[in-house]
């Protein structure tokens, strides 16, 4: 059965009026199409109303023997509330996914409810290939008139009228030149010049000089009044100076200046610039012929697919171009202008075959175009709507290449309906899973539609809850369980509502409690959640008020839930009783740091780079903080240009972090290079949470020091690790180095401080102590200061010392501070491995010397 355009159907009726007998359950009418259409095996699924005026409709129909994916936007600009726009990303040459361009546009008042790719454009600059223009502004000039195997061998465009209806048509663009008081037409734009022509080239030809041969004359013009690509409206002058002039004979072309424009002319039309000289004032004017003066906007593309209802197409039918089996892209327009449509056919092995540009014009035409225009296809071919119940348009085609690709300009349906009050809602319980025999549930309304499909903002205080006497009562706003057995809460939200269905149980599996086992600091809280599932394992809602607790061991109190530490250090279990199932919590109460990753080897890690080149390996020298070794993690930031360069040590499984842990702790050897040491951690509500262990350029040091990161107060514990890293964000900083990491760990008191070193019967010395280093080779003098050679005190604090290098380069002499070292404390002298020789061979491993002060 074929697709009944409107105006056949009256010829038709007996034939229509028969097949709906046989198509009653599936047939339908879009009220507001141009073509009343019957769909038959064609029909997917039933058209989707996006609002009162936009409708999508996804089809299988079968072309060429082979079954399609066709997607269609119906857009009826009879709707007060719905228009058409043209969708361009800032910068113009910015390519952006359609999706992405889609919710960049929709805003209160102005939602882009469907989208479908338009524009052809250059990949290598951004640039879109033909003329765009808004609101009678040029915004692209693009390219001219191609062959006849071309997309754009007639110019023709797609567009808003000034009367606000749909027009697909051919254009012209009228371009002048004046000088010396004579006025002369140029004969096309940003094209191949041929013979007796003169071009005009701008920079949005898709080259930077003109390529053209040297049989011609060409002159620049730069200082122009206008912006010719931004800022002219059609029939405006713009205002320039001669800037140099490529004379006859030339070899080179002339070189198109981003602030101006060159003529080249040959043959007859070198008269037309044969006079003027350098410094010469000159005057262009670009118009458009008059159905496209004051259009809303004019999208240029080609070729003509569908003129006066028929198929006829302006370019070669042998053209590779027009022969190809892709996907397509096509807007439409019937006779009036005020229905317009939208069209993708997709290419994906045994689910859309793809169709040749006659199939595709072929199609167009049955589904009742009159005027149609092909857009951009292949990898760009997208479809997107905003689904009932959505804010924002969503994918709803199968782009070729497996995902969006950024293109450079869209073409949007736009509903400017102002919001009403709400419709259509849902609804759910704020809880998952059947509810307990006796405890409670709550509801919600996750989305309130008005007519247009506006979603609403919702105030859940404003609902009220109507409950099957059969399974429980509503109390408080509140559903209480009271009988075993499935029913209905009815949520009603303004004139509407909606039925929520509900099954109360008495028969419970398992428990699990969260978070478990517990570390807490002492005197510290923490609320210990009970979850309840069936036998087949399914979440079960449950108060927490019917557990039953106990506490095992002298470590604190629990009530409601809530478990108090006691002010001790203390080990125990907490225990949860409920329908005859238990389960327990072990719990340890003290304020000590937890190692949350000792670090000693690589495994359950792995390196990840931005901008840079990232590797990671183990040190097992010595030079480790403590334990078996501390990981390698190198980098390279040089070369990278712009923008943050990081390298990253990740977790690929979350580390688990016991308790409610205010700090992250860290031993770092720094490497000096003064980059941002940063880690990134989740919350249970599944929230990133990035943590800095220094400021920007902080990461300034030599050898081992200690850091910590607050973590935010507003995190919902439990916390996971799943990376460290440091960044750099300073283009001339970016370098290159490594550093060491070992034993991370989770700190739960505000004044924690660690040890340095161990000092076990270290030598004696004076308060005056000198210290003199011997090498066996010359130093190189340059890498030998007091942050590669320091003295430090079991705190980390570093001592003012002077360092200094012998005459013969072989010796290193470390001066204690001016006062002295402070008499009965330990300290300890290191020289750390970026000492190098006088090669450049840096030391392998850190050198330690521990001391006692008289």
């Amino acid at each position: 059965m074929k697709l009944l355009p409107f105006n056949r159907l009256k010829k038709k009726r007996k034939v229509v009026c028969s097949l709906k007998r046989y198509t009653k359950s599936i047939a339908f009418v879009l009220s507001f199409f141009v073509a009343a259409l019957l769909f038959e095996s064609s029909v997917l699924a039933a058209p989707i109303n996006l609002t009162p005026g936009v409708q999508l409709n996804k089809t299988k129909p079968i072309v060429a023997n082979k079954t399609q994916s066709v997607n269609i936007l119906n857009v009826n600009l009879n709707d007060p509330y719905t228009t058409i726009d043209l969708g361009v990303a800032s910068p113009l040459t910015k390519l952006t996914a359609l999706t992405n361009l889609a919710k960049q546009h929709t805003y209160e008042n102005h939602h882009v409810v469907g989208a479908v790719n338009a524009s052809f454009f250059h990949f290598d600059t951004g640039n879109p290939s033909f003329l765009l223009a808004r609101n009678n502004q040029i915004m692209n000039l693009g390219t001219g008139a191609e062959a006849d195997t071309g997309f754009m061998h007639v110019p023709a465009a797609f567009g808003i009228n000034e009367k606000g209806l749909g027009l697909i048509d051919r254009y012209n663009l009228n371009m002048s030149i004046t000088h010396h008081n004579q006025t002369y037409t140029l004969s096309g734009v940003n094209r191949n010049r041929e013979a007796d022509e003169s071009i005009l080239y701008t920079s949005t030809w898709r080259y930077d000089n003109t390529r053209t041969n040297s049989t011609g004359m060409e002159i620049v013009v730069k200082n122009l009044s206008k912006n010719i690509n931004s800022s002219v409206g059609f029939g405006e002058s713009i205002e320039g100076k001669v800037a140099s002039i490529r004379p006859y004979g030339q070899t080179t072309s002339a070189t198109i200046p981003p602030d101006g424009y060159v003529i080249s002319a040959a043959g007859l039309s070198v008269d037309q610039i044969r006079a003027l000289k350098i410094g010469d004032p000159i005057s262009l004017k670009i118009d458009v012929d008059a159905k496209w003066k004051n259009a809303k906007f004019i999208l240029a593309s080609g070729p003509l697919l569908v003129q006066g209802g028929k198929t006829n197409m302006t370019i070669a039918p042998t053209s590779p171009r027009a022969t190809a089996r892709t996907a397509r892209t096509a807007v439409a327009i019937d006779s009036t202008g005020r229905k317009v449509f939208m069209v993708t056919v997709d290419i994906k092995s045994g689910v859309s075959g793809g169709m040749t540009m006659k199939e595709f014009a072929d199609h167009l035409v049955k589904l009742g175009a009159y005027q149609a225009i092909n857009l951009d296809g292949g990898g760009s071919t997208t479809m997107a709507a905003r689904i009932p119940g959505d804010r924002y348009a969503s994918l709803v085609n199968m782009p070729s290449g497996g995902s969006q690709r950024s293109i450079s300009a869209i073409l949007e349906a736009v509903s400017t309906a102002p919001y009403g009050a709400p419709v259509k809602i849902s609804a759910r319980k704020t809880t998952e899973g059947n509810i307990i025999l006796g405890s409670s549930a709550q509801f919600e309304v996750t989305s309130a539609l008005d007519n247009y499909n506006n979603l609403l903002p919702i105030n859940n205080q404003n609902i009220t809850l109507v409950a099957d006497s059969r399974i429980g009562r509503i109390e408080g706003n509140k559903f209480i369980a009271e009988k075993v057995g499935t029913g209905n809460v009815i949520v009603k939200y303004g004139n509407v509502q909606a039925a929520v269905p509900v099954t109360v149980t008495s028969s419970v599996a398992r428990l699990t409690a969260s978070p478990s086992p517990l570390y807490i600091g002492k005197g510290k809280s923490q609320k210990i959640t009970v979850n309840a599932y069936d036998a087949g394992g399914k979440s079960l809602a449950i108060d927490q008020g019917l557990i039953n607790w106990s506490v095992q061991g002298s470590i604190g109190t629990i009530q409601n839930g809530i478990f108090t530490a006691s002010a001790a250090d203390g080990t125990g279990t907490l225990a949860a009783e409920f329908g005859g199932k238990k389960v327990s919590v072990p719990v340890t109460v003290s304020d000590k740091p937890v190692t949350i990753q000792s670090l000693d080897s690589t495994g359950g890690w792995r390196a990840e780079s931005a901008k840079s080149k990232t590797a990671f390996s183990v040190i097992q020298n010595g030079t480790q903080k403590e334990g078996n070794g501390a990981v390698q993690l190198s980098y390279d930031f040089s070369g990278t240009g712009t923008g943050t360069s990081a390298s990253y040590l990740v977790a690929p499984n979350r580390i688990a972090v016991p308790g409610q842990p205010m700090k992250i702790g860290v031993w770092v050897h720094g490497d000096g290079k003064k980059h941002w040491l940063r880690g990134k951690l989740f919350d249970a509500a599944g929230k990133a949470v990035t943590v800095d262990f220094t400021v920007p350029g902080g990461l300034n040091w030599y050898g081992w020091r200690y850091v910590e990161a607050a973590v935010p107060s507003n995190v919902t514990y439990p916390l996971s690790l799943e990376r460290v890293y440091f960044a750099e964000t300073v283009e001339v900083n970016k370098n290159k180095g490594s550093i060491y990491l070992d034993r991370l760990q989770a700190i739960y008191t505000d004044n924690h401080s660690e040890r340095y070193f161990t000092a076990s019967n270290p030598p004696a010395v004076a308060a005056e102590k000198e210290w003199t280093v011997k090498f066996n080779m010359e130093m190189n003098k340059a890498s030998i200061n007091n942050s590669t050679v320091y003295v430090e005190d079991e705190t980390g604090t570093r001592q003012p010392v002077s360092v200094s290098v012998t005459s013969d380069l072989k010796a290193v002499k470390v001066s204690a501070p001016a006062e002295g070292y402070e008499a009965g404390k330990n300290y300890q002298l290191v020289i750390t491995r970026h000492v190098a020789s006088s090669k450049g061979k840096p030391m392998t491993k850190d050198v330690y010397k521990v001391f006692t002060v008289k």
